[in-house]
């Protein structure tokens, strides 16, 4: 069984702790709301097949006992993320060259005009850091995870919210934490980007958020467009600063909390995808 296990997903330890850490998965199993189970596609016959899943978890710390249906699907997202991560580790063995904010940029300014999500991922790679695509089940509120596999930068996106504006606010975010918090990435951090405002945030979070409204507004910009007030100044702003209008949109709907006046304009470019 262990020799199984190592070969699929990376994990190793001897019978006595795959023993106990079965014991603690059916506890988790029996916990698990019916509904849960459903979307999950779980049940009595074939919940030791998700065993693996368990023991690839980049931290069992994710499977305890919760009275959250969502939670649940959170710890199965993310543990579906780091299992393809350890997958693709096995093959590829990418070193992590380490980024910084100018690379955010280079990132930001190459990439804004393509959809093509490929090719973001081989420009990552070519960093040692794994992007991956994984949709969350229905219903689940998270939108991005970042952790470490092997101690190397791994950042999931569920591209739960699709317009432009969220897709490169969440990949840049993830790869802030990347930046300004490796460290800390032992454990996940799991990112949920719901249209609202960022009062209750933590300190890793503001942190995070900053630098990747930063990259796609420099401040200095920012000042100007903050006062815009109908979309032919946003028009004129977005060509004076070469800023994608959606960019700018979806700032400005964040800030002055109302995600009205300019969804017509965010719903123009969404990103598209094909898992």
């Amino acid at each position: 069984m262990s020799l199984e296990i190592e070969s699929i997903g990376g994990y190793s330890s001897n019978s006595s702790d795959i023993y106990n850490e079965f014991n603690n998965f059916h506890s988790y199993f029996l916990n698990m709301p019916a509904k849960v189970k459903t979307k999950i596609g779980i049940n009595d016959n074939n919940y030791h097949e998700f065993f693996r899943l368990y023991l690839n978890s980049p931290t069992k710390s994710l499977f305890k006992k919760t009275d959250s249906a969502d939670q649940y699907l959170i710890d199965f997202w993310v543990s579906t993320v780091s299992g393809k991560a350890i997958f693709l580790d096995g093959f590829l063995n990418k070193p992590y060259k380490g980024i910084n904010r100018d690379f955010l940029r280079v990132l930001f300014n190459e990439f804004i005009q393509q959809t093509n999500l490929i090719e973001i991922q081989s420009f990552l790679l070519e960093q040692g850091i794994y992007l991956i695509f994984e949709t969350a089940k229905e219903g689940t509120k998270v939108d991005g995870v970042s952790l470490k596999i092997n101690e190397k930068p791994v950042i999931a996106m569920s591209l739960r919210l699709k317009s432009l504006d969220s897709f490169w606010f969440t990949l840049l975010h993830e790869l802030s934490h990347i930046i300004l918090h490796f460290d800390e990435l032992n454990e996940p951090i799991i990112d949920y980007f719901d249209d609202s405002t960022d009062i209750d945030i933590n300190k890793l979070e503001k942190q995070a958020n900053r630098l990747a409204r930063d990259t796609m507004i420099p401040n200095a910009h920012w000042r100007t467009i903050k006062n815009t007030r109908n979309l032919e100044e946003l028009k004129s702003y977005s060509q004076l600063y070469n800023i994608h209008p959606s960019i700018i949109a979806g700032r400005l709907s964040f800030e002055n909390d109302d995600w009205a006046t300019y969804s017509r304009l965010r719903s123009e470019y969404k990103i598209a995808y094909d898992f």
